[in-house]
């Protein structure tokens, strides 16, 4: 049988006939980027082979000639017909930075499991079901109760004592399903199977319970000890997560197989709990409006606060809602994974390595990286800044046009000899080996362009002026990393909004662990998302004509 060696100290694994090089790699537990799922798309899942000669070619836009005589292919393409030896990008064993927010507290208790001792015996309390018999519960055991935010990219677990408040531990790491696909449209077209549904929920429930694991472990704890969580998580997530065919979620007219709400039993959601423990999901407003966005407006009190007041979780799928005049109203954009660092030619996730803040005086361009080496590319805090400085140095015009080496001349002086070309396009070099391109900037455009019309309508159907807002909360762990002066420079934001942002952390961890201390904020929490209106924009002849207009920057 024909092996693959992972060159120079890594594992021999062996290939099944026809198995991509790719898929080899994931079966030994070995990451590499590959926005497309590996369908030979996205170019990013590169490796480089020992001895090139003889080995096929994998041809695609962004390997050039040259890489190709050094050995560089896509592992997805490459299918070997005999032993191989490889070499894995830097990055290929790398996790992501993941930023797990503010430490839950609670001012008041009344969580919706208890344990109470009846007769000498414990039984479990939750609200809304009938008591449960706890055989094996030591009187010493306290109920804990788990706060779980599973996002497109990462997974983060939160554990926490349902009777002190406190939190104990909190885990996290990335999603394993990226390994399918960045983005929740190709996750829908591979679960739409059951072999390919089956295989999301194996790989996302593995995870969970080993963060679980890792949870319990800090905190001294066992994970029979858990007797109540609440997960907060985008549609498609929790229904990958609870086995519920997907298809529907991506076709008109978008149906949702998952009720919010309301509680089911762990094992819905294959959780190695207590075996008679629950899982809550708060509610969920749409097809791409989902659990997490609704714990989230109750962490930063949306429904409290004088509006207006606009909510952005910006991600591959940006959700927005609008609270002005006791109206309140959610509606979704699907951005695309340029804000995660997909999609770009040298992009990646928050890792070591990343370009992740371009700080600019006009003249001078400074690059911050993750980890304080040597740039290895650009994730998506990295690529507003640098879009932003660039535009502020005239070396991108508002249309997005990147100027060329022949323009220098209309460039701020200490940027100039900055400006590129790769492949014969018109490129801009942030570090040494780091280039932003002009396709790159074409696809924030579109991200950008996607939100930022979001905005404008769900703004225009308040009749709420821009200059009439008083806070912008932005929500998810990304938009820490994020400068407001940033967001308005590339348009996402209108002018003068820079002032009236706020960072909100991780709102779907948080407000999961509201849900989980206080039972009585999930009834408040489902009746006020009633009293709450979607609007599906995207859908809209609007949105497409408004569109067209936000992709370019502002003069």
């Amino acid at each position: 049988m024909a092996s693959l060696w992972v060159a120079p100290s890594g594992p021999r694994i062996p290939l099944a006939p026809g198995e991509s090089v790719l898929a080899a790699l994931r079966r030994a537990g070995i990451e590499l980027e590959s926005p497309c799922g590996g369908e030979g798309v996205c170019g990013k899942c590169r490796v480089r082979v020992e001895e090139p000669q003889g080995v096929p070619e994998t041809p695609h836009r962004r390997l050039l000639a040259g890489e190709v005589r050094e050995g560089w292919r896509l592992a997805c393409l490459l299918v070997p017909e005999g032993d191989l030896a490889i070499h894995l990008p830097a990055d290929a064993l790398l996790d992501a930075r993941i930023l797990e927010g503010e430490r839950l507290s609670a001012s008041r208790l009344a969580p919706a499991a208890r344990v109470r001792w009846k007769r000498g015996a414990p039984w479990l309390e939750y609200e809304g079901a009938e008591p449960v018999a706890l055989p094996g519960w030591g009187s010493p055991t306290a109920p804990k109760g788990l706060a779980v935010d599973i996002g497109t990219t990462t997974l983060v677990v939160s554990l926490l004592d349902l009777a002190g408040g406190r939190e104990l531990s909190t885990a996290s790491a990335l999603n394993p399903q990226t390994a399918f696909g960045h983005d929740v449209l190709s996750r829908i077209q591979k679960g739409s199977t059951q072999e390919g549904l089956g295989e999301l929920a194996a790989a996302v429930r593995g995870v969970l319970n080993r963060l679980i694991g890792e949870a319990c472990r800090e905190a001294g704890a066992d994970a029979g000890e858990v007797v109540d969580a609440v997960l907060g998580a985008n549609t498609t997530m929790l229904q990958l997560a609870g086995g519920i065919d997907p298809a529907p979620l991506g076709r008109v007219p978008f149906r949702v197989g998952i009720a919010g709400g309301r509680s089911y039993p762990a094992a819905r959601f294959g959780l190695d709990l207590n075996p008679a423990a629950r899982v809550y999901v708060p509610p969920v407003a749409h097809a791409f409006v989902g659990s997490d966005i609704s714990a989230g407006l109750l962490a930063c009190r949306f429904f409290e606060r004088e509006g207006p007041l606009l909510f952005v979780d910006i991600g591959t799928n940006g959700e927005l809602a609008l609270s002005a005049g006791g109206r309140w109203l959610v509606t979704s954009a699907a951005a695309g994974p340029a804000f995660e660092g997909m999609g770009i030619s040298q992009g990646m996730r928050a890792a070591p390595g990343a370009v992740e803040a371009v700080h600019t005086d006009g003249g001078t361009v400074d690059v911050r990286v993750v980890g304080g080496g040597p740039a290895r590319g650009l994730c998506g805090s990295g690529l507003i800044d640098a879009v932003a400085a660039l535009l502020r140095l005239g070396a991108l015009e508002p249309s997005g046009r990147l100027r060329r080496p022949a323009e220098a001349g209309r460039v701020a002086p200490g940027a100039r000899e900055r400006l590129a070309e790769r492949d014969g396009k018109p490129a801009f070099r942030l570090a040494d080996g780091v280039f932003l391109t002009q396709a790159d900037v074409r696809q924030l455009q579109l991200a950008k362009g996607a939100l930022r019309t979001a905005v404008d309508l769900l703004l225009a159907e308040a009749g709420v002026r821009p200059e009439e807002l008083r806070e912008v909360v932005l929500a998810g762990a990304f938009g820490y990393h994020l400068r407001p002066e940033s967001l308005e420079a590339i348009g996402l934001l209108p002018r003068g909004l820079a002032d009236t942002v706020t960072f909100a952390g991780n709102t779907s961890r948080l407000g999961a662990g509201l849900l989980l201390l206080d039972s009585h904020l999930r009834g408040v929490l489902e009746a006020l998302m009633e009293q709450t209106r979607h609007l599906a924009l995207p859908e809209s002849r609007a949105f497409q004509d408004a569109f067209v207009g936000n992709i370019g920057f502002p003069c």
